[in-house]
This record gives structure tokens, C-alpha cells and sequence, in this order.
């Protein structure tokens, strides 16, 4: 069964440039050189360039949040499954995927709330 409900035209309309860094494989911890005998750190993984909708929690989401969330934190809507602790960087800022709204179920994305780590500088 499809989706109940389709908003991609919706989404793709509002959607921005971000760039997703997920987080560090626990697995992998680097290794020694067998030739140097040298430290070798784990690789990160690549960046993935996507689009999706970065908006702001409304000053009653805010307020409701008892403090836990701030006016810098945002709300990210994107079709594609992300893992919590990854980093997202979206409007020059850098964010922290923090929890997961599914409804990738009904309505074919899912909604992430992104709390905000610093600005980014390059």
C-alpha cells in the first residue's frame, strides 16, 4: 500500500540546500599501519548534499517545551531516513538531529527536531 498522503510537491517547493554528516560508525576505531606502525584514524564518511524543509518551532512549541527547546532550533522535513546524532547543516548553522517524527508511513517523510550546535564557519 502507498502512502495515504503525498506533500513531495509540497516539500520539494519549500525544501533549501542541506548537508548531512552522519555520525561516526562505533565499529570502525582506526587501525595501526602494518607497514609504518602508524596511528591510522577512522575515515569519515562522505557529506550528503540533499534538499529538504529546515523551519522554526513556533513560540508555542517553545513554550510547551519547558525550556528544552530553543528559538534556534529547528524542525527538518525530508524524505529519507536519518540517523539521531547526525549533523545537519542547513542556512549557515550547524544542527544536531536530536528525535525522530515518523511519518514516513502515511505520508512519505519523516520530521526531525535539529538542535542547534553553532554557527558554521568555513
Amino acid at each position: 500500500m502507498g502512502n495515504m498522503f503525498d506533500f513531495s510537491d509540497l516539500i520539494e517547493e519549500y525544501s533549501l540546500p542541506i548537508q548531512i554528516i552522519l555520525p561516526e560508525n562505533p565499529d570502525d576505531k582506526g587501525h595501526y599501519d602494518e607497514n609504518t606502525g602508524e596511528w591510522v584514524p577512522p575515515e569519515p564518511d562522505e557529506p550528503i548534499n540533499t534538499n529538504a524543509v529546515v523551519i522554526p518551532f513556533s513560540s508555542n512549541e517553545l513554550y510547551q517545551s519547558g525550556g528544552r527547546l530553543s528559538s534556534a532550533d529547528r524542525q527538518l522535513v525530508i524524505s529519507m531516513d536519518i540517523p539521531i546524532k547526525s549533523t545537519v547543516i542547513a542556512e549557515g548553522h550547524k544542527y544536531s538531529v536530536e528525535q525522530e517524527l515518523p511519518y514516513s508511513a502515511y505520508a512519505g517523510f519523516n520530521v526531525y527536531e535539529l538542535k542547534w550546535v553553532s554557527a558554521f564557519e568555513q
